[in-house]
């Protein structure tokens, strides 16, 4: 007997540590805008823009270094091996005139400072430059538009979760209230005051709705899952949401007015950006054609020391020079047509590819704003269907406990207020998700006030009249 207590109680223990080891260390409970902050600051999409803005500002940098002075300093050692001038060593006379200089001297140390400023070159860097600042204008607004993307799957895949929760829990209550029934159907057939037939259709009833039930389940799995992977949550943290579907009050957010402001997205930004960016190549490569002017000096020290001395200060003698120098293009084998027609290629290239931008955010904004119209009128039809799916569902069984209604009539009764119920949850994540996508359309927070949903039902109907 204690052999088996033991065998018990080990089995009991490893059953606990499994148990444990699989389940998460600890909950993370976010909000929505919890949400979307951790995935900011986890997104990779978003650290990759914020590089390319980080290089354009690179670039900017560079191309502003061009006209400023460029000073370099150097210091170099030569050992002469052999030369030309050795048979002059003889001479006393010509040694002596050559063992200073770099002609006759077996090792020579030189440090030098070159300084040069470019004076002109018909536009080319003001091109360069201005160019360089568009780059990143582009490269800021293409980060803006990857954060508004993330924002918006942030927000999405939150409220698909949050219905898939909120899914399973009624598939849950849906089957609690089917066990219930075949509880009362059991006990009246016990008392011979109902059919077999009455008790299988329960019985029944309630079965069909277990596969309900672990669907709901794996839905509310891949839907937390893929939220999951948005936010970059480890495996080990469970992950609550807090922000429901629908406020405690009744109210939904709705928009504040219905003139909204222009598009301002990121990605109509960052085209026009980059047609001006092009102008700027166009620029550079015409200016090309163009001489340009170079001022420079450069300032030498030398030294000739004996065989194994190290120079010293008095050792070094000084050779400054300075020069002006005027480079005037004459013939390059037409490459500088070709550079030119290749930058006038690419500026009609980013001009169409910004008509097309354009285009395709209009057409976004049009449809965000006929989806969100369109879910907004669904979820105020969904939310009075409930209540009455509902009403009809406790007649339905107070009716079947008189005698005066079949078990048919309450599958029926249950089956509505679970489609029901079903539909409003579909209604109010489709809305919500609307509403995220005509921000994300338009490129801007929206003007949004929380309203009760029986005042979005009456101003929608009125804005149809008025049409």
């Amino acid at each position: 007997m204690n052999t088996l207590a033991n065998t018990l109680l080990k089995a009991a223990g490893g059953f606990a540590l499994a148990v444990i080891a699989a389940a998460p260390a600890f909950a993370e409970t976010f909000t929505l805008e919890q949400a979307v902050a951790r995935a900011l600051d986890q997104s990779e999409e978003v650290r990759l823009t914020q590089a390319q803005l980080l290089d354009a500002q690179g670039q900017v940098r560079s191309a502003m270094s061009a006209a400023m002075p460029q000073i370099n300093g150097s210091v170099t050692y030569r050992h002469q091996i052999d030369s030309i001038f050795e048979p002059f060593a003889a001479d006393t006379t010509l040694g002596r005139a050559f063992a200073n200089s770099s002609f006759g001297a077996i090792r020579d140390w030189t440090v030098a400072i070159e300084a040069s400023q470019l004076l002109f070159d018909g536009g080319k860097w003001n091109a360069a430059l201005k160019g360089s600042k568009f780059y990143m204008s582009a490269a800021t607004e293409q980060n803006r538009e990857a954060i508004a993307d993330l924002v918006y799957q942030v927000k999405s895949t939150y409220y698909q979760a949050v219905a898939a929760k909120r899914l399973e829990e009624i598939a849950q209550a849906s089957l609690k209230q089917a066990r219930e029934h075949e509880a009362q159907v059991a006990l009246f057939h016990d008392q011979g005051t109902r059919a077999e037939f009455d008790l299988l259709r329960a019985q029944v009833d309630a079965a069909n709705q277990e596969p309900a039930l672990v669907a709901a389940h794996t839905a509310a799995d891949l839907a937390t899952f893929r939220l999951r992977e948005l936010i970059n949550l480890p495996a080990k943290e469970s992950l609550e949401l807090a922000t429901p579907l629908e406020a405690a009050d009744g109210t939904i957010p709705v928009l504040a007015t219905a003139s909204l402001a222009a598009s301002s997205r990121g990605a109509v930004a960052a085209s026009e950006a980059n047609v001006s960016l092009q102008e700027q190549g166009v620029r550079a490569a015409k200016a090309a054609r163009w001489p340009s002017i170079v001022a420079s000096t450069s300032l030498q020290q030398q030294a000739f020391p004996d065989q194994g001395e190290w120079p010293v200060p008095h050792d070094f003698v000084r050779n400054w020079d300075a020069q002006i120098r005027l480079s005037v293009p004459l013939f390059n084998g037409f490459r500088t047509e070709a550079e030119i027609q290749k930058a006038q290629a690419a500026l009609q290239q980013a001009k169409a590819q910004r008509d097309q931008s354009k285009q395709r955010v209009a057409v976004e904004v049009a449809d965000a704003k006929a989806l969100l119209e369109q879910a907004g009128s669904q979820l105020a039809a969904r939310r009075q269907t409930v209540r009455q799916a509902s009403r009809a569902y406790d007649l339905s069984e107070v009716r079947y406990t008189n005698g005066i209604s079949t078990q048919l009539e309450v599958s029926d009764a249950r089956l509505g207020l679970l489609t029901a119920q079903v539909r409003q949850v579909e209604g109010s994540r489709d809305y919500l998700v609307a509403l995220a996508g005509l921000e994300r359309a338009i490129g801007h927070p929206l003007p949004i006030e929380r309203k009760p949903l029986e005042s979005l039902t009456f101003s929608m109907n009125a804005e149809a009249k008025s049409r």
